[in-house]
Parts: structure tokens; sequence; C-alpha cells
């Protein structure tokens, strides 16, 4: 079960529940039934993503358990430019409450996956493709001001030790014994203050070595 200190953060708007980290809170859940379930996992980063979600998120009687039955999760949704039809984007995971989705089709979460191998590489990439989609030009929108980050950590690696590489996350355990859970707050291009969240989510014990 998650747990909040609101006082630990500077956006405050969101806070007054902890919605968000509850729907996290479970989704690390889903993934330690997958580390349990699966006898090895490709070293890809949608097939670990649809894996999550066709597995766990969409499975009715995980999200009952789980008490997910509100939330609804879906995969490669395009964001659409506001001043043409063009595309701007795809979420790996959009979520959203069913019942205030009939209210406004604009209140939903994004979590943007990335693989993690402690390689400079994939460390630039989870900046540039990763946070940078949510700051630059807001090209991934928060409705709420806090989304979300999983990075798929698919090498036997210090998750601490490599998480320093990003300066500005934070610390924040809200999952109870887990230990690589943060924020990061910021300021985007059009002057809107966000909160992304991060969870680094250790697969490779799982990661089909000749997929590497």
């Amino acid at each position: 079960m998650s747990k909040l200190d609101a006082s630990n953060f500077i956006y405050l708007d969101f806070y007054q529940d902890n919605v968000f980290e509850f729907i996290l809170s479970q989704i690390y859940n889903c993934y330690n039934k997958m580390l349990n379930d699966y006898t090895s996992i490709e070293n890809n980063e949608n097939l670990i993503r649809n894996g999550l979600h066709k597995n766990y998120l969409e499975n009715n009687q995980i999200r009952e358990e789980l008490q997910l039955i509100p939330y609804l999760f879906d995969t490669e949704v395009e964001l659409y430019n506001e001043d043409d039809d063009s595309v701007k984007g795809r979420t790996d995971i959009k979520v959203y409450n069913a019942i205030e989705r009939t209210k406004n089709t604009n209140s939903y979460y994004i979590i943007e996956c990335k693989r993690i191998d402690g390689t400079n590489e994939l460390n630039k990439k989870y900046v540039s493709n990763g946070i940078n989609r949510f700051i630059e030009n807001e090209k991934y929108p928060s409705f709420k001001k806090a989304n979300g980050m999983i990075g798929f950590v698919v090498n036997p690696i210090d998750i601490e030790k490599n998480t320093k590489y990003f300066s500005d996350l934070k610390f924040h355990q809200f999952i109870n014994g887990f230990k690589y859970s943060y924020v990061s707050n910021h300021t985007t291009t059009n002057s809107n203050d966000i909160t992304l969240y991060h969870l680094m989510l250790d697969y490779s014990s799982k990661i089909n070595t000749s997929s590497n």
C-alpha cells in the first residue's frame, strides 16, 4: 500500500490525494507477478511493456485483486497537435479513470517506458526520449501536473548508482519495501510546473541474454 507525505513536494495541486501513487504501486505489484510468472523476457522495450499490459493491467482477475477496476490502461495511444491533426507522439501507457473520462477526455496520466542497462547511451535516451517529452514543448501533456516513467532495467547493475546520472531525480519511497522510486520536478518550456514519478524495475534476472 502506498503512503504519501505531501509536505515533501513543491507542486501540491495534484497531491490532495494519492491516486497516481496507488496506481504506480499496483503496477509495481504487477511487475512482481511478471517476474514470478515469466521464465525469460526478451530484451525489448515494447515486448516488456506489452507483457506487463496484456497479462496484468488488462487481466480482469488481477485488476480486481489489486483494486484497479476503476482504471483503464491503453498502450501506443496517438497524441495530436493542437494546431492541426498531425500526430505529435504515442504514449507507452495511458491511464485514466473510466468515470472521470466520461466528463473530461483530457484527464489522464502518461507513463513512458525506457530500457536501462547502465550505459550512457540508454541513460541519455531516458532523458532525451523520455523526460524531455514531458518538458520540451509539452509533447506529452500533464493534465494533472503529474506523469510517470518506468525504467526497465535489463542488465544486473547498481541501480542506485546508475540513477545518480539523472541529477533531477530525488529518492521518494512510496512503495513499502521498494527502494528504487523517485520523483523529479520540472518547469516546461510553456512555463508549467510538473512532477514526474520514476520507477526503476529490475528485469535483469529474467532477460534472455541471447536477445542482447
